[in-house]
């Protein structure tokens, strides 16, 4: 299969696996996506999913070689298997576990959208990012426009998708796309460590800080203060909060989640 999924004790790891291919999304692995996406929106177990590549390259983008420009039917084959990419997407970006993309190479176009749902990312040195779109004649996709004007603003997006130059992971980094640079030889070593912290974490209260500033956007002050009260008033009734409260009244370091401590 192009695009792999693992799982075990809480963990996910989605791997696009198309290296000769530099893992470009076609009809193919976007359908696999979308069925993964499923999979993992089904498993209420899930804390923490990793999203990574292998061979040189995180991601190519979209399949340009099945592209049909002037083909009457290309418009209705690009709104169909939008759809479906634009599901998985969603559905990564909504998950109550936190979504770690690990990238490395090149990421370039549809990658870009697939790494932006992801709640972290970390990057080894070395890496290049590229929008792409412009290259081609191509307008953006796969929450593209949504994603970038939130993580950089809206003028520094505007320059990566009208110029569609290269950028480094140290830029990306300045600008806020991304949350780590690693040398390459780290990347997978930093990146489960991430994961791990993250596991042994009070993974109730993580999903509710995602849901929280995810909603911040196009939510009031009002709405916001009260919605987080709520969330803190809920978090109070969790085995966590209870290990929480006791370790730091007792100045130990707090044991969450029994089952992976």
């Amino acid at each position: 299969m192009s695009i792999r999924l693992e799982k075990a004790n809480g963990l996910a790891t989605v791997i696009f696996d198309n290296p000769d291919s530099m893992n470009v999304m076609g009809i193919s692995e976007i359908r696999s996506l979308n069925r993964l996406t499923e999979e993992l929106a089904d498993d209420r177990s899930l804390r923490v999913v990793i999203i990574r590549a292998e061979g040189k390259v995180f991601g190519a983008g979209g399949d340009i070689s099945s592209f049909r420009p002037g083909d009457p039917a290309s418009p209705e084959t690009i709104r169909e298997i939008g759809a479906e990419l634009n599901q998985a997407i969603l559905r990564l970006h909504n998950l109550p576990a936190i979504v770690i993309a690990s990238v490395h190479g090149a990421i370039a176009g549809g990658s870009m959208g697939t790494m932006n749902a992801a709640d972290l990312v970390v990057a080894a040195k070395g890496t290049r990012f590229n929008m792409a779109y412009a290259k081609i004649g191509a307008s953006p996709d796969v929450g593209n426009t949504w994603f970038l004007p939130r993580l950089v603003g809206n003028r520094k997006a505007l320059e990566w998708l009208l110029f569609s130059e290269n950028f480094d992971a140290d830029e990306a980094l300045a600008f806020g796309l991304i949350n780590l640079v690693v040398p390459p030889e780290q990347l997978k070593d930093v990146t489960e460590k991430l994961a791990l912290r993250l596991l042994r974490g009070p993974h109730e209260t993580y999903a509710r800080m995602k849901r929280l500033i995810y909603q911040s956007e196009s939510t009031s002050l009002e709405q916001q203060v009260t919605d987080e009260i709520e969330a803190f008033a809920s978090v109070t009734m969790t085995p966590d909060f209870a290990e929480g409260v006791s370790a730091f009244l007792g100045k130990r370091a707090a044991h969450f989640g029994s089952k992976l401590n």
